[in-house]
């Protein structure tokens, strides 16, 4: 019977303690008993068995060593089960997920885009998989095989276990983890190497290496990707293989043989001249340096090129040496070549990498940057206006000082008529006030597009109706019942009803408008929407017929996935773990299911390699309601370039607006078309997926009418145009470095005494100044940094045969242009629309500001912006009035025609309305807040007049003022004042 685990512990202990009282006997002369015989299992079976003998001969084994140990326990066996099934689910969870994608894929006639990811991914997981663990077997197993093993069996009495056998399995399964690891990483880098073995040339070179581009964009991130994981690799290969060794150390002694000295020493020279190869990448790396050039610029600067990268090639050379000096190891036989070599790397990584850079900028380029830092600081210019296309902006004098005229308002009736009067916010908020109809219906967004109406083209504003359910739907309706959106609304920019509501082109449900549309169903938006089940027993809700009858219909589109078959219904309804579509008796063998139906989510599926612009517009064409999304290709590998700092395009330092993606809104179908055939990086997606792009040529001439310059580019572009409009010459790197010209992005107030805001790009259709005919445009102002005068408007072309033309119109730096923001503080300083906001504000509304519109004409500048009125009582609000302004008035009126005349100085703006609609005895307001408003008005315009000396014109509005205070003191039984008209003293002005 074997003794406890405790007894043989304690036997071993005193065994050793034992020999350590002997060997200090020795070294100290004194004499020491000798053990028994039979300890060791000899000769001994006489004696007492005293506490120092064994029961019997057979040598102490460990617990647990080969020969006994316990049986394992049962807890082991369970966690094994559990962990089998959570594999097993996980598997077919996998499989579910592709199953269903392959179906749905396929519905859209684009399996070969699954696939070929899929293949890819797969092929990379087998390449990461093999990669290491063969390196990483073959290493343990060498390690095992040329370890020395010399026998030492036992300590005294005691065997010591072989466990080596058992640590090597461990390693091996350790590896076998590791390697899936390293296969998960190649998995989840299918772009880079796609893009690697698909990418091409850009044609133009880096400014300080010589590479082109795509070595940048294309093969940099590559190369880095696989020195990274080499690097790795090799450190747990090493560590694996050392982890062996010491195995095999646990049962033999270990001993630095020629052999475990050459794999050792192959190992680190291998790992060492991976790290080399890092030093030379490093140095392209410093392409996208942000140390010196001032304020945060990237680009190689004076110390990365003339102290970096010495040292990284020193740095190369050392690591390099080391790696043979290790090598060397082999046939030496010495330590010392490892640790000089060793050492030598880290005390010049420190010194020529580090220290010495730092000094050279703090010393040498810090005192003196903008004379060292201008070659550098050019390349960059030069670099970001190349990659976002900067160096394609035509820039033209516009003084914008010429007076406004009638002649000039009649050669540019075009920009006049399609003035955009109806903000997209307070537009949304009224359309959804009026056109819902039904609770289940929604206006996620209003978009701006132009149509030929009669002849002539007009801005309209468009909002499909989409389907929102109301919360609490029984299963059939939220799948079967109510499945699509219905139609649209379209309202002119300019067309005002007499009540101050929208003049619709279309509107309802069901009517025939001005814009004929053949297919109004609205299956797929940006609308977030669950899945639908079309071609059930369940008839489809269409749209409402009067008080309580409804139309039906059946979706008849051809990307639907069939869903008839048990074994379809069993996928998806694992798919979507929904058990109602295996067990519904609605559903049939003709049924499909439309899946992914938000756009986000459609088209993200589909290319998840592009960005997407923030805002998806809806346009009518070919008689049907299509999606247009504009999609990017960006990167943030382009050597020399300032990255954006914006919310969509954040870090990166090239963006191009490659890819326009249409999805149509009943059928679901997607098609990407590439509008950029010059991006190198939508070519190498496009050799990745040839079935996925299609040419612009391929487009419809209805759908290509409506395309439009993305605001998201525009302002991208601009925000870069803020400091990069300056040339990438010696004089424009100081001016850039200085800040002597630096713009922004003007601002305005959307709310009466509201924060500022930057005005958004904004589309209009207009006539550029030294062009003949008006076009849809896109178009921002721009004011001095620091200032609010307006130093540049830029305008985006996107009519055909101009598309994405694109002007800086610039102001003399010498004059001074009213900018936005300076015209709605002279806005909030005239004494009439002050009065009417104060009255309206006083009966209970809210005023709210649009967009403030900065119109050229000729050489002179129309400023618009339209003002609507919001009750307390309600979210919709009304359009009330429109300013127009010049340099030098301010016109306020109910439409357009009215304002002109007033800034023209033909007629004057009328009294504010009283806050009940009309006037009481000699046409005075007939409340207290009208007539408060309206003696603060006459006030107001009194000092004006005083303080321009014009003594006339205040003596009559404090003549007009008596009546209104003699009707303030009957209104509220005050006493009368003496009439305002005598004076107490003559005003000195």
């Amino acid at each position: 019977m074997r003794a406890p685990v405790s007894t043989w512990f304690d036997k071993l202990l005193e065994e050793l303690q034992r020999r350590q009282a002997e060997q200090d006997a020795r070294r100290e002369g004194r004499p020491f008993p000798r053990r028994p015989r039979g300890f060791n299992g000899g000769a001994g079976a006489g004696d007492d068995g005293g506490g120092d003998v064994p029961p019997d001969d057979r040598p102490v084994r460990f617990p647990g060593s080969r020969g006994g140990g316990a049986s394992p326990r049962r807890w082991l066996l369970w966690v094994i089960v559990v962990v089998v099934l959570l594999f097993l689910f996980g598997i077919v969870g996998r499989v579910v997920d592709l199953a269903t994608d392959l179906m749905w894929y396929g519905a859209l006639g684009l399996t070969g885009v699954l696939t070929t990811r899929l293949w890819a991914q797969v092929a990379l997981f087998a390449i990461g998989f093999v990669a290491f663990a063969i390196p990483a077997a073959a290493s343990i197993w060498l390690a095992r095989r040329i370890a020395p093993q010399v026998p030492v069996r036992r300590i005294g009495q005691f065997e010591v276990p072989d466990a080596s056998r058992a640590v090597t399995i461990g390693l091996l399964a350790v590896a076998g983890v590791l390697a899936l690891v390293s296969a998960g990483a190649w998995s989840a880098s299918w772009e880079t190497v796609l893009l690697f073995l698909n990418g091409g040339s850009f044609g133009v070179n880096d400014a300080h290496f010589g590479r082109d581009i795509g070595f940048y964009v294309f093969g940099l991130p590559f190369w880095r990707f696989l020195q990274g994981w080499a690097v790795a690799s090799l450190v747990a290969i090493l560590l694996l293989t050392l982890g062996a060794y010491a195995a095999g150390a646990l049962r033999w002694q270990f001993r630095l043989t020629a052999p475990v000295r050459a794999h050792l020493s192959v190992l680190g020279a291998v790992l060492l001249a991976v790290i080399a190869v890092g030093y030379q990448l490093d140095i392209f790396d410093l392409s996208f340096s942000t140390r010196g050039m001032g304020a945060g610029l990237m680009g190689a600067s004076y110390t990365d090129l003339n102290a970096q990268q010495p040292a990284y090639v020193a740095l190369t050379f050392v690591a390099g040496l080391a790696a043979v000096l290790v090598l060397a190891n082999t046939w030496f036989r010495t330590l010392w070549l490892i640790g000089l070599s060793v050492a030598g790397w880290f005390v010049l990584s420190i010194v020529v990498g580090g220290l010495i850079p730092a000094g050279i900028q703090a010393l040498q380029v810090s005192p003196n940057e903008l004379a060292v830092e201008k070659p550098q600081i050019a390349a960059n210019i030069a670099a970001t206006r190349a990659a976002f296309g900067l160096d394609a902006i035509t820039q033209r004098p516009f003084t914008g000082s010429k007076p406004l005229t009638r002649e000039l308002f009649n050669d540019n009736r075009p920009t006049l008529q399609n003035l955009r009067l109806w903000d997209y916010r307070p537009l949304h908020d009224t359309i959804t006030q009026t056109q819902i109809l039904r609770s289940y219906y929604e206006f996620p967004d209003v978009d701006i597009d132009r149509y030929q109406f009669s002849g002539a083209e007009r801005q309209v504003m468009l909002s499909g109706r989409e389907l929102a359910a109301p919360e609490g739907q029984t299963w059939t309706n939220e799948h079967l019942f109510y499945t699509h959106g219905y139609g649209v609304v379209v309202v002119p920019v300019n067309a005002v009803t007499p009540e101050g509501q929208p003049d619709y082109l279309v509107s309802g449900i069901n009517q025939q408008g001005q814009l004929q549309i053949q297919e109004p169903r609205i299956y797929f938006g940006e609308t977030p929407s669950s899945y639908v089940v079309t071609g059930t027993r369940t008839p489809e809700f269409d749209y409402p017929v009067g008080a309580d009858q409804n139309a039906t219909t059946t979706w008849s589109g051809k990307t639907g996935v069939g869903i008839g078959g048990f074994l379809s219904k069993l996928l998806w309804a694992m798919r979507l773990s929904d058990l109602n579509l295996l067990i519904s008796n609605q559903l049939t063998d003709s049924s499909q299911i439309l899946f992914r139906r938000s756009l986000t989510e459609r088209v993200e599926a589909v290319a998840p390699f592009l960005t997407y612009d923030h805002d998806p517009y809806l346009v009518s064409a070919d008689g049907r309601l299509v999606w247009v999304w504009d999609a990017y290709t960006t990167t943030d590998r382009y050597p020399n370039a300032q990255p954006l700092d914006g919310d969509l395009f954040t870090g990166m330092n090239y963006v191009r607006n490659s890819v326009k993606v249409t999805i149509d809104a009943y059928d679901g179908s997607i098609r990407l078309y590439v509008v950029d055939d010059h991006d190198p990086i939508i070519a190498a997606w496009a050799r990745i997926f040839p079935e996925l792009f299609s040419p612009m040529s391929a487009m419809s001439p209805d759908l290509r009418a409506h395309l439009r310059y993305p605001e998201d580019l525009f302002t991208a572009q601009n925000q870069q145009y803020q400091l990069y409009h300056v040339p990438a010459t010696e004089a424009g790197a100081e001016t850039l470095y200085s800040k002597q010209d630096r713009w922004a992005l003007a601002t305005q107030q959307t709310d009466v005494g509201g924060q500022a805001e930057v005005i958004e790009p904004y589309y209009v259709i207009m006539k550029l100044p030294s062009e003949t005919n008006a076009e849809f445009v896109l178009i921002q102002p721009m004011v001095t940094a620091g200032r609010n005068n307006m130093i540049a408007w830029v305008a985006a072309r996107m009519d055909p045969g101009h598309y994405g033309e694109r002007i800086a119109f610039r102001f003399p730096s010498d004059t001074s242009t009213f900018g936005p923001a300076q015209i709605q503080s002279r806005i909030n300083q005239d004494s009439t629309v002050s009065a009417q906001f104060t009255l309206w504000s006083q009966a209970g509304s809210s005023v709210v500001r649009g967009n403030l519109l900065v119109l050229p004409m000729g050489d002179s500048l129309l400023y618009m912006e339209p003002i609507f009125l919001r009750s307390t009582s309600t979210s919709q609000p009304e359009f009330k009035r429109v300013i127009l302004a010049s340099q030098n008035r301010i016109a306020f009126a109910e439409t357009v025609d009215q304002a002109l005349s007033q800034v023209l100085g033909e007629t004057g703006p009328p009294p504010p309305e009283g806050g009940g609609g009309g006037g009481g005895g000699g046409g005075l307001p007939a409340d207290v807040p009208g007539l408060v408003a309206r003696a603060q008005q006459l006030y107001a315009e009194a000092q004006q007049a005083l303080a321009g000396g014009d003594l006339g014109t205040y003596q009559a509005r404090l003549n007009e003022l008596a009546p209104i205070l003699q009707r303030l003191a009957e209104l509220t039984g005050a006493s009368p004042q003496p009439s305002p008209t005598q004076p107490a003293a003559s005003p000195t002005p």
